[in-house]
């Protein structure tokens, strides 16, 4: 009997043993798995080039791996996100960022961290970069050896070539030099050369598109020209509609709204930012006067103020005659339709404005602002400009 006794005893002792070491062995498991998942979001910051992140992404991360958030709080949830974040800190792969706040939790955690790069070796001939260096500044390539790769190696090659016989070659588009250079004709427009940062190519060698004799053309815009060589005065105009109404005035007339333009643009909305630098194509841009008028809201005045700002050095500004109009038409109110509003951009049209309109115009413009109103442009439409034409 004693003997018995003694055997179930053992049994016992063995399984709860097993269960046990079966317990070690899935906590482990799971605690690795969850540093797994954590170290592959490390790298793919360090692979875009990005020092810091916050606890939140992390944690949302880590869920999006599991199957649930139940799952993820099965396997340890936030109490075995912490023990994998300090045992990281211990082995000097992250920090805390101490300027941030706690995330309110217990055991608490900073919300911001930075990822603790280590100092790599370079992996580039020195002697290679010496030789380039007559040309070319290798200096980020020095301080960031994780940029030595074998395919922007050759990308500089290709440059240094160009480089060295520079002088007799043409300008050519942006997109012509790309493929040249990079095999990709679209490879500094897509930005297909910052996916480890917010720096490209050019910037990490201080190259510019003078250097590399590239230029970016911009994209066509509608135009019509009233039959001169020299363009000096143009109308841009934001809608389709009043583009062909001053058109057809023009071609009888010669002037809409007492100016004499030379050509008429038709700005495609918002397209005008991205297509405006083909003026240059068209005419002497620093021997130009460009009216623009566009619909009275928070769009049209924001297309207006981007330009100016991008084009500080053309000449430009609103056509006053056509907004004093537009104003005085409008009669009732037009729903702005979900339209972003910026203060900076109604304030620059109102500054410009104040001089040309009287007071109670300026009050119509800031209730039409202050109740998400707006006046379409086409109020101004081709029977209006005619009888205007003839008064």
């Amino acid at each position: 009997m004693p003997q018995t006794v003694n055997r179930l005893i053992h049994t016992l002792k063995s399984d709860r043993l097993k269960v046990v070491k079966l317990r070690i062995i899935l906590y482990l498991m799971v605690g690795a798995y969850m540093n797994r998942i954590i170290k592959s979001f490390i790298a793919r910051y360090e692979n875009e080039n990005k020092k810091r992140f916050d606890l939140n992404t992390l944690e949302m991360f880590i869920i999006n791996q599991y199957k649930s958030e139940s799952e993820y709080i099965n396997k340890g949830g936030y109490r075995e996100l912490h023990k994998q974040m300090m045992e990281l800190v211990n082995q000097g792969c992250i920090k805390e960022i101490k300027s941030s706040s706690y995330n309110g939790l217990n055991p608490p955690l900073k919300v911001s961290w930075q990822i603790i790069n280590k100092k790599e070796d370079s992996r580039w001939d020195k002697s290679k970069i010496l030789k380039y260096s007559d040309l070319l500044d290798f200096s980020y390539y020095i301080n960031n050896p994780s940029f030595q790769t074998d395919g922007e190696w050759e990308y500089i090659q290709n440059i240094y070539r160009f480089l060295k016989s520079s002088s007799k070659r043409e300008i050519v588009s942006l997109e012509e030099r790309c493929l040249e250079l990079f095999y990709d004709e679209k490879f500094l427009i897509n930005r297909k050369d910052t996916t480890k940062g917010k720096y490209g190519i050019l910037s990490r060698l201080k190259l510019s598109y003078v250097d590399l004799r590239m230029r970016k053309y911009g994209e066509m815009f509608i135009y019509w020209n009233k039959g001169v060589n020299d363009i000096k005065r143009i109308i841009i105009l934001e809608n389709h509609s009043t583009f062909f109404a001053f058109k057809r005035v023009v071609e009888i007339h010669k002037e809409v709204l007492g100016f004499n333009p030379d050509a008429l643009i038709y700005g495609e909305g918002k397209k005008i930012e991205s297509s405006f630098s083909f003026l240059q194509e068209i005419a002497n841009t620093s021997n130009v006067e460009i009216l623009y008028f566009g619909d009275i809201d928070s769009e049209g005045f924001g297309i207006y103020a981007r330009l100016k700002e991008k084009y500080p050095n053309i000449k430009m500004e609103l056509f006053k005659t056509a907004y004093d109009k537009l104003i005085t038409l409008c009669n009732r109110n037009y729903p702005l339709d979900g339209q972003q509003k910026n203060i900076k951009y109604f304030n620059l049209f109102i500054d410009e404005m104040k001089d040309y309109i009287n007071e109670e115009q300026i009050k119509k413009i800031e209730f039409i602002w202050n109740n998400d109103y707006r006046i379409p442009q086409e109020l101004l439409n081709y029977e209006y400009l005619l009888k205007a034409v003839k008064l």
